[in-house]
């Protein structure tokens, strides 16, 4: 059961039923009226970097030439339509798909004892007709299992209907309709650049999920995902083309050469984040992680030189953009990551055999300044340049209404938790054994205190813990020392049993002597818990995949000047490296009309509005935002808080400012 309900805004919604997203123009973006050098005339409003919501660089000369994600996406299958989906058997008949689990270990649903006995729809096996499985079956199968073999898996192949409306019902050659290509690499792309990937199996409810199964349920999820779009879909089967060569309709010429160029070395040059892709321009659909890049060419050409790059002989000017001022002939080489089958293994150890190269030619348009304003492919490239390109930002619902990205979060996190042991290498432990009952729903919790004796320096620090807890989604962890306050698990896990975990701790230091604190609160009702014991390790310790961290502005009070659109700015500076899978952030601020201010956070180019002019004329700002924005973003770096007063007569301050990270 879950007692936690999980919502996210999404920004933009990409509707995916197959490979691909069938909506032709994603949505008109807010107005470019801000963009210079003429911009705005060398792309449409569709192909304008601006999309991405990024702050980028356009000028060629600053912009790097190579560059790669802090963190890799990972491989996985695109779990084809035409096989069920999810709901397919990918280890064979014998065991449950992905969502049979799911339905066994979390939705009450048992298999009567002939269940297995049953045969699905096996695509492969038809011949002339797709009739040869038992709608049992069908009837048979949980609630989640169910739902999405009818909306997203076969059921067209083998519903008795002409679907694609050829005169045949449920033929096989084309399994009526559902193309070989149809499948989630829309979800597959989102769920692998912004989540971790499962390490190991885990058992929950009796149940065995594989390091494929879990992949699966988050693609199930990232069905819908709250992304930005630049460029427009091609659905031309039969591609026109103009006197010069070109594709004739701007959706299956663009992405645009020098929007590419821009998002290709921002994102993996200047921020280190992964984007998507779909790398092909026609009808077919394929979307791509992308995981770095390299600029191979990069030389000024003369008007002449371009245009016959573009098939134009003879030319004395170039004709492509008027705005253009200088013009450079560039070749640049992107790595992506392509599909895998499902795996009990993960992916990202042998992630080079997965890594595939695409080399583009194109020339860049300049202004007089060296700032691209458009481009234009040539060669091969014409061809078989990039379709859209897209930038997953967080999951978004409406997937599967049987499933919960709670409880398929909670898979993820016990498939990604190591279990070092209480006394690693040669760190020096101090325990507290004495069991303290951790009152049920009650935000005071409790305090078990530990002394340390010795005047050791902390070089390195982790702190395990031992809780016996039926649902630890309901606690918070903390440890404190001089004066200093960590959190080590904050609300996470769900409805898993215990936390019997050792965690990297960052920010305390100075000498281990005196008294150490851990704070344990149980913030729901229904389960109860014992601390049993704890423990502080102090030693060369580097912190792992998965630590929870708190970063802390130093400052405080500061003043927020009234009716002031530039308002202050708090900013806290993380030298830590990685990525964070969960990000929030606390903020208070004492103000006597909380609807004049707006609050933003800035990292990494992006911006994500945490208050916009709410609550009227309510006192005051406590609050924890759980962030989503940051998908996939590399930690280090500055993270600014913003704050601005918009309206007269009310004044306040900014008290406080924290960002609690899990890192991977």
């Amino acid at each position: 059961m879950s007692r936690k309900a999980f919502s996210i805004l999404a920004l933009l919604a990409l509707l995916l039923p197959a490979c691909a997203d069938v909506a032709d123009d994603p949505g008109k973006p807010e107005s470019d009226g801000k963009s210079v050098d003429g911009k705005a005339e060398a792309w449409n409003s569709t192909n304008n970097p601006s999309r991405f919501q990024i702050q980028f660089e356009y000028q060629l000369d600053t912009l790097p030439k190579t560059g790669a994600a802090e963190r890799t996406p990972w491989p996985d299958t695109y779990w084809p339509t035409y096989m069920d989906s999810t709901n397919h058997r990918w280890q064979g008949s014998t065991t449950l798909s992905p969502l049979e689990k799911y339905d066994q270990a979390f939705n009450n649903w048992s298999p009567s004892a002939d269940f297995m006995k049953l045969r699905p729809f096996d695509p492969n096996a038809c011949s002339g007709t797709a009739k040869d499985f038992d709608k049992s079956y069908y009837e048979q199968l949980g609630p989640a299992a169910k739902y999405w073999s009818q909306y997203k898996g076969n059921a067209k192949s083998r519903n008795g209907m002409d679907d694609d409306n050829d005169g045949k019902t449920d033929e096989c050659d084309d399994n009526d309709g559902v193309e070989g290509w149809f499948g989630l690499c829309h979800a597959w792309v989102p769920a692998a650049i912004l989540e971790a990937e499962p390490r190991h199996a885990v058992t929950h409810n009796g149940v065995t999920f594989e390091v494929g199964d879990i992949k699966a349920l988050l693609l199930t999820m990232y069905d819908r995902s709250s992304s930005l779009m630049l460029g427009g879909r091609c659905n031309e089967k039969e591609l026109e083309r103009d006197e010069n060569g070109r594709l004739k309709r701007d959706e299956c010429r663009d992405t645009n050469a020098g929007s590419f160029h821009v998002v290709v070395t921002n994102m993996l040059g200047r921020y280190k984040r992964a984007f998507a892709e779909d790398r092909t321009a026609g009808y077919q659909v394929w979307n791509q992680p992308v995981r770095s890049f390299e600029v191979l060419e990069q030389k000024e050409v003369t008007a002449a030189e371009a245009m016959a790059a573009l098939g134009v002989q003879n030319a004395t000017s170039y004709t492509f953009n008027a705005n253009a001022k200088k013009l450079f002939k560039v070749r640049t080489t992107v790595r992506y990551i392509t599909e895998s089958d499902a795996s009990t293994e993960p992916l990202l150890d042998h992630i080079d055999s997965y890594t595939r190269t695409d080399t583009y030619d194109y020339i860049l348009e300049l202004d007089a300044n060296g700032n691209i304003i458009g481009g234009e492919w040539i060669n091969y490239s014409r061809d078989t340049h990039p379709d859209f390109l897209w930038l997953p930002l967080a999951v978004a619902s409406g997937s599967n209404p049987y499933l919960s990205m709670d409880k398929v979060r909670m898979l993820v996190e016990l498939a990604t938790r190591t279990q070092p042991p209480i006394n690693p290498g040669d760190l020096k432990s101090y325990d507290q054994t004495t069991p303290v009952a951790i009152p049920d729903n009650d935000p005071k919790g409790i305090v078990s205190t530990l002394e340390i004796p010795d005047a050791v320096d902390i070089s390195g620090l982790k702190v395990a813990v031992d809780i016996e807890h039926t649902y630890i989604g309901d606690l918070t962890v903390s440890v404190e020392h001089n004066g200093v306050k960590v959190d080590l698990h904050k609300k996470q896990g769900g409805g898993t049993d215990n936390l019997q975990q050792t965690f990297d701790v960052a920010g305390i230091t100075g000498s281990a002597r005196g008294t150490w604190k851990l704070y344990v609160v149980d913030s729901a009702a229904q389960d109860q818990g014992t601390l049993t014991k704890w423990s502080v390790l102090i030693g060369g310790a580097a912190p792992s995949p998965g630590s929870v961290k708190t970063y802390t502005w130093s400052g405080s009070n500061l003043a927020i000047p009234d009716n002031d659109a530039t308002g202050v700015k708090a900013t806290i500076n993380v030298p830590d490296r990685g990525v964070a899978q969960k990000l929030d952030v606390t903020i208070k601020i004492d103000h006597s009309y909380i609807g004049d201010l707006e609050v933003k956070l800035v990292h990494g180019g992006f911006t994500q509005v945490l208050h916009g002019r709410e609550g009227g004329s309510a006192d005051d700002i406590e609050k924890t935002y759980s962030v989503t924005g940051f998908g996939a973003t590399p930690i280090d770096g500055d993270w600014i808080l913003s704050v601005a007063d918009r309206a007269g007569a009310d004044v306040g301050k900014l008290v406080a400012f924290s960002i609690t990270a899990q890192v991977q």
